[in-house]
C-alpha cells in the first residue's frame, strides 16, 4: 500500500496527502493492541481504507491489517517487556485488535519470572474528524479492552480481586494544520481496575484517569511527540504511578521505526510493597501497515 507521505505521527497518526492537503490516517498498533501511541489510544481507527484504495482481498469494507512489535526496557527494576499485536478495521469505523505481552521481571520475588498478558480490544469511531463540515470538530471514539494475565499471586493472597478485567475509554483526537508544522492533539479518559495496566492483576475498585498526547511533524517522515497516562488506584494500597514517554519515529514507506524514552516514576520495583512505579527506561518498536 504505497502512499505519498507528507508526514507521520507516531502513536499512530500518519498524515497523508499531496501538495497542501493533509489528512489524518491510521494509528500504530500499541502495546495493548489498540490503534494509538505506545501507552494511549487515539480516536482514529487503525489502517483505514483510503480514497481510491481497497482493503483486505480487494474489498472496501475490511481494512488490511496493521501489525506492531514493542520492546520496553526498565533497567531500574530489571524489567524487559515485549509485546506484539495486530489491528483490523471495518467500514473505517470499527477497529478490532489483539496483542500479547510478555513481561520478564527478574528482581521481584512475587513473580514467576515471566508474566503473560493478553488483550482483546474494540474501538468504535462515533464522530469522524471535521464532521458536518465543521473544521474544528475532533474525531471522537469509545473503546473497550479485555485484559487477562497469568499472574495469580496477588489474587491468591486476596490482595487483588481477579486476574482479568476490562478497561473502557473515550478519546478525542484533532489534527491542526494551520500552524507552522502539523500538530496532533489527543486527550481522553480511561476507566480501569488494572494494577500496573493489568499485568499484576485487577482490583475491586474502578478508577478513572486522564491521558493525552502532543505530536508534531517537524520534517517529512519524522515525528516527535510526547504522551502522558495518569495514575490509578484500584485497591487498598495498590496504585499505579502516572507515566509519560517522549518519542521519535521514522517511516520508510509502510514500515515505521520508533524510539522512545519512558518514565514510570522515581521509585523502582523493590522500593515499596506493593510497587507503584518502576523507574525509567527506553522503548523501541517496529510497525508495518499492509
Amino acid at each position: 500500500m504505497k502512499k505519498e507521505v507528507t508526514g507521520l505521527l507516531i502513536g499512530g497518526v500518519f498524515v497523508l496527502g499531496a501538495g497542501s492537503s493533509v489528512f489524518a490516517g491510521p494509528p500504530l498498533t500499541n502495546v495493548e493492541g489498540v490503534g494509538g501511541v505506545a501507552l494511549n489510544p487515539l480516536a482514529y481507527v487503525a489502517n483505514p481504507i483510503g480514497k481510491d484504495e481497497t482493503g483486505l482481498f480487494g474489498n472496501t469494507i475490511v481494512s488490511k491489517p496493521n501489525i506492531g512489535a514493542w520492546h520496553i526496557s526498565l533497567p531500574d527494576s530489571d524489567i524487559n517487556w515485549e509485546a506484539a499485536g495486530v489491528n483490523i478495521s471495518f467500514f473505517n469505523r470499527l477497529e478490532i485488535g489483539y496483542s500479547h505481552e510478555s513481561v520478564d521481571i527478574d528482581n521481584y520475588a512475587a513473580t514467576p519470572g515471566t508474566i503473560d498478558k493478553d488483550n482483546v480490544s474494540a474501538k468504535l469511531n462515533l464522530l469522524a474528524e471535521n464532521s458536518f463540515d465543521m473544521a474544528f470538530l475532533p474525531a471522537i471514539s469509545v473503546g473497550v479492552i479485555h485484559k487477562s494475565t497469568n499472574f495469580n499471586t496477588l489474587v491468591d493472597l486476596n490482595l487483588l480481586n481477579d486476574n482479568s478485567g476490562e478497561d473502557y475509554y473515550a478519546v478525542a483526537t484533532k489534527t491542526l494544520t494551520m500552524l507552522p508544522v502539523p500538530v496532533i492533539l489527543n486527550a481522553g479518559v480511561l476507566s480501569t481496575k488494572g494494577y500496573v495496566r493489568g499485568v499484576l492483576g485487577f482490583g475491586d475498585d474502578r478508577d478513572e484517569a486522564f491521558f493525552g498526547n502532543i505530536e508534531t511533524i517537524p520534517i517529512e517522515n519524522v515525528i516527535v511527540g510526547w504522551e502522558y497516562a495518569g495514575g490509578t488506584d484500584v485497591a487498598t494500597g495498590f496504585s499505579t504511578h502516572s507515566m509519560w514517554e517522549a518519542h521519535v519515529a521514522w517511516m520508510i514507506n509502510d514500515l515505521t521505526l520508533v524510539a522512545s524514552y519512558a518514565d514510570t516514576g522515581a521509585e523502582n520495583i523493590t522500593s515499596t510493597f506493593p510497587p507503584t512505579s518502576f523507574g525509567d527506561g527506553w522503548v523501541i518498536s517496529a510497525q508495518y501497515a499492509f
